[in-house]
């Protein structure tokens, strides 16, 4: 009779030391902050200020990307502890009916320009991105929102000049002449 082969558990192994990536000090301390959290009325406030702290350089600081993603894996744990399904289906985490704020933020987007939506999109994600908000109700906004900036922001896009669209957006030139005119278009 043949002894059967040793199977080996398909994916990564599991990572038993703590990431050499990143300020380990502060991750291990907020990691054993959010491991108290016990209630959704201690972890989504501590979501929330996170999100509102760190708006500006929300991409760039790892350290704190790492701490919101383990924030917001609580949070998705705790809210069907602490809540119904017909709760988690209709309200978003700060209690407010999500067709109610779909429909503030979709009529707020039909009334504003493009920087007005930007900053609406801006301020839905930041509000209101899962877990505290259903992930279907929220990608639905998140599209009807982009599709209004994109329809606001292509209004005569060609027809300014590539300095004024620049200065639209508050660009800095670290290299002037930047892009080159094609060959064909130099005048001669």
């Amino acid at each position: 009779m043949r002894k059967p082969k040793e199977r080996k558990q398909p994916g990564a192994e599991r990572r038993l030391e703590p990431s050499p990536f990143g300020d380990g000090d502060l991750r291990r301390r907020w990691a054993e902050r959010i491991d108290g959290y016990d209630s959704l009325k201690l972890a989504l406030p501590e979501l929330l200020a996170v999100r509102e702290e760190r708006a500006k350089r929300h991409l760039t600081d790892v350290d704190w990307l790492w701490i919101e993603a383990r924030i917001e894996e609580r949070v998705a744990v705790l809210r069907f502890k602490d809540l119904t399904y017909e709760q988690i289906r209709t309200l978003t985490l700060t209690m407010e009916p999500i067709d109610e704020v779909q429909r503030r933020y979709e009529e707020a987007a039909r009334r504003g320009d493009g920087a007005e939506i930007e900053a609406l999109a801006a301020d839905f994600r930041r509000r209101y991105k899962p877990p505290v908000m259903p992930t279907s109700p929220f990608m639905k906004t998140e599209t009807v929102l982009s599709e209004w900036l994109m329809k606001r922001r292509s209004l005569n896009w060609f027809a300014p000049t590539i300095d004024e669209l620049r200065a639209r957006r508050g660009v800095t030139v670290f290299k002037e002449g930047w892009p080159e005119p094609a060959a064909d278009t130099v005048a001669t």
